[in-house]
């Protein structure tokens, strides 16, 4: 088992030498007992606030650690679903179905004749 699959390590990605442009082979990895209280992530637009929240977030879950987010702007709101079996009957709570079967008409409609 890697350092990175121990509960309580939070494993972020690997290390990025910017002089060299080059992804390194080292881990980036963060000691869970560093989050005994609270935080907050900020930063410029495009800059990978969502992408470390994202990785703290699922890190956290696997180690049964709570959370609770505050997102104005809802980026956070996808990653809470959960479908293991990726079953349509896991997803059917979560969609639209008479819009699902008026895109997929549409689709069908619009399916080139000579495929």
């Amino acid at each position: 088992m890697g350092d990175y699959e121990k509960l309580g390590a939070f494993y972020l990605g690997k290390d990025y030498d910017l002089d060299k442009r080059k992804l390194q082979e080292s881990l980036v990895l963060y000691d869970s007992k560093d989050l005994t209280t609270h935080g907050v992530i900020i930063g410029m637009t495009g800059s990978g606030k969502t992408g470390l929240c994202i990785g703290l977030l699922e890190e956290a879950a696997i180690d049964n650690i709570p959370a609770l987010v505050i997102d104005p702007k809802g980026d956070m709101g996808n990653i809470m679903l959960n479908f293991p079996d990726s079953s349509p009957a896991e997803l059917e709570p979560w969609m639209d179905a008479a819009k699902a079967r008026r895109i997929a008409s549409s689709a069908v409609s619009n399916w080139p004749d000579r495929l």
